[in-house]
C-alpha cells in the first residue's frame, strides 16, 4: 500500500460530513504532492502555501486549470507578518532557517547550500482557515524544513478542536537546519492537543553524500510521520 492509499483509509475512518472536504499542503513547492493528492482525494478543495516567489510561479502554471486547488504565496508560521527566507539551488530545501552554524558533518546534501535575502510573507493555519470558513481538515500536510512547529502553534485552533482528522508531518531525527525542532518535539506538541502517532513513513538512514563508512551510516536522518486526532483514533481502536 502506497502513502497516499494509506492516509486515505485513515481520513476514511472519520470523513468530513458537510460535503466541503479540504487537504492542506504546507511547504507545497511546484505542486508535487498536491497533484498526487487529487487523484487519491477527487472530492476535495487544497488550499496550497509556497512562500517562494519563482517556486510558486510554477506551481501556478502547474495548476492553471485545476479550481479545486487555492495557492497562497506565504510560510506558515506561529504568527503573520514578514520574515527571511533562505534559499539555494534546490528549491525543496528552502527555509525560513539557516543552515547550522556548526564545524560538525552536516547530514543534508554538501551542495544544499542556503543564502538569505529573500523577504516572505508568513501567514497562520488559524486564520487562513478562518477566513476561507475551514472548520474541517481531513488531511494535513507538513514539509516546511524546519517550520513544522511553527506552523502548528499557528494552527492551535484548528487542533485544539480536533478539527484536523490526519497530519503528515516531515520530521527529522538530526538538525539540519538551525533550531529545527526534532521528532519528538513535533509529537510533544500534538499530544498536546490530543493527537497520537499512528506509524512513521519513508524513514531515511544515514547521510546524503559519499563517505568513507562510518557508523553515521546508521543515523536515523528524517521522516514522513502519521499522527491522528484522538476522534480518529477513538474509531481506530474501538
Amino acid at each position: 500500500m502506497n502513502l497516499l492509499d494509506l492516509i486515505k483509509r485513515l481520513v476514511d475512518i472519520r470523513p468530513t460530513t458537510d460535503g466541503n472536504p479540504w487537504v492542506i499542503d504546507g511547504g507545497c513547492n511546484i505542486g508535487q504532492f498536491t497533484r498526487a493528492a487529487m487523484l487519491t482525494f477527487p472530492a476535495h478543495n487544497f488550499l496550497a502555501f509556497e512562500p517562494d516567489p519563482a517556486t510558486i510561479r510554477t506551481a501556478r502554471e502547474n495548476f492553471v486549470s485545476c479550481p479545486r486547488v487555492e495557492l497562497v504565496e506565504a510560510a506558515l508560521g506561529s504568527s503573520a507578518g514578514r520574515a527571511e527566507l533562505f534559499r539555494g539551488p534546490m528549491s525543496a530545501t528552502n527555509s525560513l532557517l539557516p543552515r547550522p552554524d556548526s564545524k560538525s558533518k552536516p547530514y543534508y546534501p554538501e551542495s544544499a547550500h542556503l543564502a538569505g535575502g529573500t523577504s516572505v510573507n508568513v501567514v497562520t493555519l488559524d486564520e487562513e482557515c478562518a477566513r476561507r470558513q475551514i472548520k474541517d481538515v481531513d488531511l494535513l500536510k507538513l514539509d516546511l524544513q524546519g517550520g513544522e512547529l511553527s506552523a502548528l502553534t499557528g494552527a492551535a485552533n484548528l487542533l485544539a478542536s480536533g478539527s484536523i482528522r490526519v497530519l503528515l508531518v516531515e520530521a527529522v531525527f538530526v538538525e539540519k537546519y538551525q533550531n529545527q525542532p526534532l521528532l519528538w518535539q513535533l509529537w510533544q506538541c500534538l499530544a498536546g492537543h490530543g493527537y497520537s502517532l499512528y506509524s512513521l513513513q519513508q524513514v531515511k538512514i544515514g547521510i546524503y553524500d559519499s563517505a568513507p563508512p562510518s557508523l553515521r551510516d546508521g543515523q536515523w536522518n528524517q521522516c514522513d510521520a502519521i499522527f491522528l486526532s484522538a476522534a480518529t483514533r477513538e474509531i481506530l481502536d474501538c
